[in-house]
């Protein structure tokens, strides 16, 4: 298949690419679980996947959110450990191992493909996934195309079915976002993490820093899925979401996704920005552990 290179390269350079290996070697280890590495050829270019905790574990898929990084995924989702092998692939074109390369398309339903090809290389047609902000709707594309390959689903903070209103985000975010991409300093690093969550964490602190001065962040809000697209897909589905949450807020997406899923979705209200705190995710993982038991 050999190195697909005709995306943007999402680095500034090749010493932020450098720097984020780097933080992404230094979180891994800091997790202190058991892992095994893969690097993989797909449709899209070289896909780096971690395969975490026991492997005599049943397996599950988690992706990490847009701009984001696996090894912070994995550090929200420890507690699933316990019970599960977890199946964890960097997204090509983010921040992660895979080729840095902006190759796959959510506007074309690639991101389905590509979740496919990874699953395929772990020989798992029929399994659960934990997704979370914009891997939703990664996971929505894999799901509308194979809806038989889906066994159930987490959906924390989820894209893909309702987006809160542009302003706020504009105001909240976009503009934070673009000063510090333009003009570093601690106090728009701050105005980020204070909208996001994740104030007062040194690691997710370091992680905002590293984004957002070294990469060239995907600024493309994932599409959103309709009714009549999701038709077939029938598998459980365990949505939590929060009022606070600027991009996705839990009413907007609770409202529209007793609308678009003909299969079950059990829905839970948190109170968290869109980062939930570790006191949240401990009882996020502990629904989701509950869930997949039961479905």
């Amino acid at each position: 298949m050999g190195n697909i290179k005709n995306g943007k390269f999402v680095y500034k350079n090749e010493d932020g690419r450098k720097k984020m290996h780097e933080f992404y070697d230094k979180t891994l280890a800091s997790l202190d679980v058991p892992y095994s590495e893969d690097y993989f050829d797909t449709s899209f270019g070289k896909t780096h996947c971690l395969l975490v905790g026991d492997p005599e574990k049943p397996r599950i898929c988690t992706i990490h959110g847009g701009n984001g990084i696996t090894t912070l995924n994995l550090k929200l989702f420890l507690p699933l450990l316990q019970e599960y092998c977890i199946i964890a692939p960097d997204v090509i074109g983010m921040p992660g191992k895979s080729d840095p390369y902006r190759n796959i398309s959510s506007k074309k339903d690639e991101y389905g493909l590509w979740i496919k090809e990874v699953l395929d290389h772990y020989k798992e047609d029929w399994i659960s996934f934990v997704v979370s902000s914009y891997s939703s709707a990664m996971f929505l594309s894999f799901a509308r195309m194979y809806p038989e390959n889906v066994r159930s689903a987490l959906l924390l903070v989820p894209s893909g079915i309702a987006h809160g209103s542009i302003l706020p985000m504009l105001g909240k975010m976009v503009v934070p976002f673009m000063k510090y991409y333009f003009s570093p300093s601690g106090k728009t690093l701050d105005a980020v993490i204070e909208s996001m969550g994740g104030k007062g964490d040194s690691i997710w602190r370091e992680f905002f820093d590293i984004m957002m001065s070294s990469y060239k962040m995907e600024m493309r809000p994932p599409r959103e899925y309709k009714k009549r697209e999701m038709i077939s897909f029938k598998a459980p589905l365990l949505i939590i979401a929060s009022e606070k949450d600027i991009f996705f807020p839990a009413g907007r997406v609770f409202n529209k996704a007793g609308k678009i899923f003909a299969g079950p979705v059990a829905m839970v209200e948190i109170d968290s920005k869109h980062l939930p705190s570790d006191e949240t995710m401990v009882d996020v993982c502990k629904r989701t552990i509950e869930f997949f038991e039961n479905t």
